[in-house]
Formats: structure tokens, C-alpha cells, sequence
């Protein structure tokens, strides 16, 4: 019985031996890769967010842009027309943070909406004289193209 017993102690004793944890230096191997990782991801990560506030401060202008036409139809011009309005008309434009009808006049309007992202680029719409412009500012930034219209 002696026999069972020592033998039971050294397989333990040869387990524990041969579970040997990891060195200083495979743990700052590990951690300077991750580093790398999340050098090259974040900043990756962070340029398509700002691209997708810019996509929906686009969608929301163009949105307002539909309810703006039906203000239109309905009351024979833009004229009279306001945020209010237009969000009676389309009510998920609650939800387009810092949009503005600065000018709305009987044959045309002016549309701003703004993004979230950092920096903020701001989207125009000019319908003026039967023609609509679409412009941003600041040019090269975000969703926003060198040439300054979307």
C-alpha cells in the first residue's frame, strides 16, 4: 500500500513540473502585438464612424429634401416652410440633430444639416431657380470630397 501512495506522489509531483506558466518576455511578446493590433485598427475604426455621422447627416438632408416637396405641393412653394413643419411631414427627422431651414422663399429653399462627426462637416442644399447644389464644408474632411459637393 506504501507502494500506491509513492506513486501517486511523484506522478503529482512530475505534473506539476511539467505545467509551467509563461515567461516575462512571451507575455510582452503577446502584449506588443496586441499594441500593433490596436494601433492599426482604431484609427481605422475611427474614420468610418465619421464617415457613417457624415452618410446620415447626408440621409437626413435628402429626407428633409422629400418633406420639403411635399410642404411644396402642398402649400403651392417652399415659402412659409419650417423645421417644424417638416417634421410633421417626415417624423424621423426628430432625430437630425442640428438641421436648419435658414431660407425657404416660394421657388426654392436652403437646406443645412449638419454631422456629429469630429470635425463636423456641414452639408447644403440650394434649390434656387429650379436647380438643386449640393455642397459641404470643410472640403477633403470626412464624408465631405475635395471639390466641395456631395
Amino acid at each position: 500500500m506504501d507502494g500506491d501512495f509513492d506513486s501517486r506522489q511523484h506522478s503529482t509531483s512530475l505534473t506539476l513540473a511539467a505545467e509551467r506558466g509563461f515567461t516575462l518576455v512571451e507575455l510582452l511578446v503577446v502584449v506588443l502585438v496586441l499594441g500593433i493590433i490596436a494601433a492599426i485598427a482604431i484609427p481605422n475604426f475611427l474614420l468610418q464612424q465619421s464617415k457613417a455621422h457624415d452618410s446620415s447627416a447626408k440621409s437626413a438632408a435628402r429626407t428633409a429634401m422629400s418633406a420639403l416637396e411635399v410642404y411644396s405641393t402642398d402649400h403651392a412653394g417652399y415659402l412659409g416652410a419650417t423645421m417644424v413643419e417638416l417634421r410633421a411631414i417626415e417624423p424621423t427627422l426628430e432625430d437630425a440633430q442640428g438641421m436648419d431651414l435658414p431660407v425657404a422663399t416660394a421657388s426654392g429653399y436652403q437646406l443645412v444639416s449638419p454631422s456629429t462627426s469630429l470635425p463636423p462637416v456641414t452639408f447644403t442644399v440650394l434649390r434656387a431657380g429650379g436647380t438643386t447644389t449640393f455642397t459641404c464644408t470643410p472640403t477633403g474632411q470626412g464624408g465631405c470630397p475635395a471639390n466641395g459637393f456631395w
